[in-house]
């Protein structure tokens, strides 16, 4: 496998949408077939997830499930979880470096930069695509060259996209401005996007021309604000509509981390991040969710103490998480430093004693839960996944102390299972919220912009392996066989309404040569508006033999009037080469949807060459119409069924079609 092409996420600032964003990218890509991985160089977050060879960023987690890969930690080589003002733990390959957490950030930055350079160029020998995001904004000056954005696109050799956040406001002069500051980098761009928007789009339309105008590189779309319930790299950035189910109370402590687990309450729950105990008033569970530095939430959290005991004191049920219930032990004891040196009285909730260790407890479990009663009795006999990630020693993985019950196991609430016992039904899933990211990018932004960037187009990728799920959009069952003709005039629109019968996944064969400069740009012109995941076969002559190597179970044949003319050149029969390619067809066992220009509506040829060629041409295009399954008259970019046939009726409603308009500019196919 060659080298990946590569594509950087860069934004404004931080919180602009990038994590999602390149999720919904790497969905994308995986609808077409793509294998597609994420990468991060550096994330700076207190969200981390347990996979294969230590801890990652959980908005690289998530990234690695859109894409349909396995998450490893070379897709975050570097994850710097802050200790709030006075310093950060370093992870490096999901594992704690003790000497780099203790340097100064420009001490350590040149120690980072060959862990970073191995993962990346690794995953880029391993993959098609790797969708980068960027951190914070690329134009911090003061960090140039920063290692998270501009280093590794140029180690990537990365084509880059600009997003701003346009519910913050000042959106257009943070591109303009990103863009100016950006100075010799600039040449990676290939457009902006503007992401969260709300309202009337027609008010920041014009923006799209200024950009253009001062930049000369376009704007690919607009993505309203998704109100979808996925995990983000800080928690929630702006709150999830309500749910319908009882009120919980997620506390909310100055250092709480690993929020993004509690993604499913969004949909089963009234959700509230109580930051005070009024807050929190009235809720019928309370969470204490992990904390980066215990030592110091304890001081807040104090305040809540008389809340959780009149809270447990009428049987209502508490979680506590982790570093949540660690605070709830009897004291917090840290000798060595590990998080915050001395001894720390808990609140005493729990019998027990945590004390804090060099060595990271960093693993994935799969338990069943014994032993518990009361209202946490229907998680009885569960069998739950979830994963640790703790420093601290001497609670049990799950321990219940009346209506409380504790735990070191993160997760927990993310399990179909443990939601349909607590809450009566099951959260959508992460799954059907990334297809819906994807669907979201599909449909408001111009991605054929980006395949053609990548160099995307006219490319084939390989099928999913033998019993794997295949590709969304992939044809399954296969496309019905048989031969479907397409005709009209020159630009009626043939070639486009072919690629929305084809779909994502077909062969073209191409008929046509390179003879002179205006075909070659034609040719090319036709390149760069397929699908990336088309199989193209150049074929001018043996229109057989190339339907016997296509791939794909849709094959696209483009054109016949040209094949035409072709066998016509080098003297073959076209009527007997018609009748082999339909006994080809039906042979193959293949969907053949064929392109042809009724040349004989046209004026009367001058000579007798063109006389016969238009006459020759008419009787191929009757007597594959009579072989057809369905004919179709392209007019003026409508498909008008020939011979008692019908328009598809996913057909019908799209522009350019039967009954509707051409579609001017970008369209919106279900492929890319």
């Amino acid at each position: 496998m060659g080298r990946a092409k590569a594509l950087i996420v860069w934004g404004t600032g931080s919180g602009v949408g990038k994590s999602l964003l390149v999720a919904g990218l790497l969905r994308h890509f995986r609808r077409l077939g793509l294998k597609a991985a994420p990468f991060k160089a550096q994330n700076m977050a207190n969200h981390a997830r347990v996979v294969r060879g230590g801890e990652m960023a959980s908005a690289q987690w998530l990234q690695a499930l859109a894409a349909g890969v396995e998450p490893e930690v070379r897709m975050n080589p570097v994850l710097v979880k802050p200790f709030g003002e006075r310093g950060a733990q370093v992870v490096v390959w999901g594992k704690v470096d003790p000497f780099l957490s203790g340097l100064p950030w420009k001490e350590r930055r040149p120690h980072l930069e060959a862990p970073v350079r191995e993962a990346l160029e690794g995953l880029l020998a391993e993959h098609d695509l790797l969708v980068l995001e960027g951190a914070g904004s690329p134009v911090e000056r003061n960090l140039w060259p920063d290692l998270p954005n501009l280093r590794v696109a140029e180690w990537a050799d990365a084509k880059a996209l600009l997003v701003a956040d346009v519910d913050q406001g000042g959106a257009l002069g943070a591109l303009y401005g990103t863009w100016t500051l950006l100075g010799e980098h600039r040449k990676r761009l290939i457009g902006f996007a503007f992401n969260k928007f709300r309202g009337d789009l027609e008010l920041l339309k014009p923006a799209y021309a200024l950009l253009r105008d001062w930049t000369g590189l376009p704007v690919l779309g607009t993505l309203p604000l998704l109100p979808l319930a996925l995990p983000e790299e800080d928690g929630f950035r702006y709150r999830q509509p309500a749910g319908n189910g009882p009120k919980v109370a997620l506390l909310r402590y100055p250092h709480a981390a690993n929020l993004d687990e509690f993604w499913p309450l969004s949909e089963l729950a009234q959700v509230v991040y109580a930051h005070s105990p009024e807050e929190a008033e009235g809720a019928w569970l309370l969470i204490l969710p992990g904390s980066r530095l215990p030592a110091r939430d304890l001081p807040w959290l104090r305040a809540f103490l008389p809340l959780i005991q009149r809270h447990l004191e009428a049987g209502r049920p508490v979680l506590a998480v982790c570093g949540g219930a660690e605070m709830l032990s009897e004291a917090l004891l840290d000798e060595e430093g590990v998080e915050e040196r001395g001894h720390f009285p808990g609140l005493g909730l729990l019998p027990y004693r945590v004390r804090m260790a060099r060595e990271k407890t960093v693993e994935r479990r799969r338990v069943r839960l014994q032993g518990l009663s009361g209202y946490w009795g229907r998680l009885e006999g569960l069998e739950v996944e979830g994963y640790e990630i703790h420093h601290g020693q001497g609670l049990p993985l799950f321990h219940q102390e009346g209506s409380l019950l504790a735990t070191w196991l993160h997760g927990l609430l993310e399990n179909p299972g443990v939601q349909k016992a607590l809450f009566g039904g099951e959260a959508r899933g992460l799954e059907e919220g990334l297809e819906a990211l994807a669907d979201a990018l599909e449909a408001h932004l111009d991605l054929r912009a980006l395949h053609r960037a990548l160099g995307l187009t006219g490319r084939v990728f390989p099928a999913s392996p033998a019993g794997a799920k295949a590709p969304v959009g992939y044809p399954d069952p296969p496309p019905p066989p048989g031969l479907v003709l397409l005709l009209g005039g020159a630009k009626s629109g043939k070639s486009r309404f072919a690629q929305r019968l084809a779909g994502p996944f077909a062969t073209l064969i191409a008929t046509a040569e390179a003879r002179d400069e205006e075909m070659a740009e034609r040719i090319r012109r036709h390149q760069e508006e397929r699908p990336p995941t088309w199989e193209t076969l150049e074929e001018p002559l043996d229109l057989p033999g190339a339907l016997k190597r296509a791939r794909h179970p849709t094959v696209v044949v483009d054109c016949l009037t040209l094949w035409v003319a072709n066998l016509m050149e080098r003297g073959l029969d076209p009527l007997l080469e018609a009748r082999r390619f339909l006994s080809a067809v039906e042979e193959s066992g293949k969907r053949v949807i064929a392109v042809s220009n009724e040349v004989g509506m046209g004026i009367v040829p001058q000579n007798p060459l063109a006389r016969r060629y238009r006459d020759l041409l008419g009787q191929v295009n009757a007597l594959l119409a009579e072989a057809a399954q369905e004919a179709y008259l392209l007019v003026a970019g409508r498909a008008l069924p020939l011979g008692g046939g019908k328009v598809p009726a996913q057909e019908a409603k799209r522009p350019g079609s039967h009954g509707g308009e051409p579609d001017p500019g970008r369209s919106r196919d279900p492929g890319p």
